[in-house]
């Protein structure tokens, strides 16, 4: 935590002076190469659901340079989603927090970069200076990135993308290839996720293995990983929910998911909430707990990269917005429920990490008694007829 801080502290007041003076002393060739697109290098150093987000944009800038290769450079917060797309052929995970304490080791990184030509660098980072650094000395023609109000890292692009607060974000990465003369469809904005018959036939035995079979299942992922905090409904919270749902239907069964990091958070509801609840934190790999969650009825998560991947795979969600605003970020779903704070200042959270507040508190302005009757709803809408 302290040493992410650390790196947005520094990638500020030393990244935005090294992009500007590299912008003027750096002569870029800004000519958009049209034919023979052989290399494509596209940069996101985070996170899981940003990642998710992008995998329509990798798609469609694919499906437009058929014959290219496609390299993405990542960290290992999202290395797991970048080394599973198949529209990405080569992945570069790197450490970019060690290059404070070893910059040789970013010279390094770079000089290796340089080994490759790329005709197009595309840069879907939303505030990372480094990133703008990384484009401009990579060996390219052409590179497209956002201007971010506020972010300076936009002198670094032949192209830039106007980054918002009002489009959604997988929107908002798809425009990236529009200076590319990609003209983008509704058919683009698909989501995907990519499940193998391992990960079925495992979600297939575990739901045999617990009895699942003909029950109503419901997935609570109460973590937002280690940056998240601010983001999650609390624990107790969470127990009242639960212990709700299974004595509303005795053939309802809950299904904790998490992440490792959130094992004791998941243990203390799971043992809050009592019988009827299965808690998968921490035991499995992300595509075996992604099948297990495609199979549940619902999930019900606050902000998080799961909320993105439910609704990857059809299952409906119940996210939970505090900090957060749901336009930018809320699941990229028609049949989604979204489930917002009506705290005065809510939503605050822009990029990920400038949080309104020191202790934010409008997650608890969500009630238990609000999102159980969404729940309701959406297991039985018959009880909530329409009104004419």
């Amino acid at each position: 935590m302290k040493r992410r801080a650390l790196f947005r502290i520094f990638d500020k007041y030393a990244g935005i002076p090294i992009v500007i003076l590299m912008a003027i002393f750096l002569k870029r060739k800004r000519r958009l190469p049209i034919q023979n697109v052989k290399k494509i290098l596209f940069i996101k150093l985070a996170a899981i659901g940003d990642s998710i987000l992008l995998i329509p944009t990798l798609r469609t800038l694919k499906k437009a340079f058929p014959g290219s290769e496609l390299t993405f450079i990542c960290t290992k917060i999202n290395y797991a989603v970048a080394k599973k797309t198949k529209y990405i052929d080569k992945v570069i995970e790197i450490d970019v927090h060690s290059y404070l304490r070893k910059p040789w080791k970013f010279i390094e990184f770079i000089r290796e970069l340089r080994r490759n030509k790329y005709e197009i660098v595309i840069d879907a980072g939303q505030w990372e200076r480094i990133n703008a650094i990384m484009t401009m000395l990579a060996k390219a023609d052409y590179s497209v990135g956002f201007r971010t109000v506020g972010q300076l890292k936009h002198f670094g692009y032949d192209s830039v993308v106007m980054h918002t607060k009002t489009k959604h974000e997988l929107e908002t990465f798809l425009d990236l290839l529009v200076p590319l003369g990609i003209n983008i469809t509704d058919e683009d904005k698909k989501l995907e996720y990519f499940l193998n018959d391992e990960d079925f036939n495992f979600a297939d035995e575990f739901w045999f293995r617990h009895s699942l079979e003909g029950r109503t299942v419901i997935c609570l992922h109460p973590g937002c990983g280690e940056n998240g905090k601010p983001r999650e409904w609390s624990v107790e919270n969470y127990i009242r929910l639960g212990k709700r749902l299974v004595e509303y239907d005795d053939n309802l069964r809950i299904l904790i998911t998490g992440a490792k990091l959130e094992e004791e958070r998941c243990e203390e509801i799971a043992k809050g909430i009592g019988s009827n609840t299965i808690n998968t934190a921490g035991q499995y790999p992300l595509d075996n707990v992604v099948a297990l969650v495609k199979k549940a009825k619902l999930i019900v998560c606050s902000n998080t990269g799961m909320l993105h991947i439910a609704s990857c795979v059809g299952t409906k969600t119940m996210g939970l917005h505090g900090p957060t605003n749901p336009v930018k970020w809320g699941s990229y779903n028609k049949n989604a429920v979204l489930i917002q704070s009506d705290k005065f200042c809510s939503p605050c959270l822009y990029l990920g990490h400038d949080y309104g507040c020191q202790a934010p508190q409008c997650m608890a302005h969500i009630s238990v008694d609000d999102v159980f009757i969404y729940i309701r709803k959406a297991l039985d809408p018959g009880l909530f007829p329409v009104a004419v």
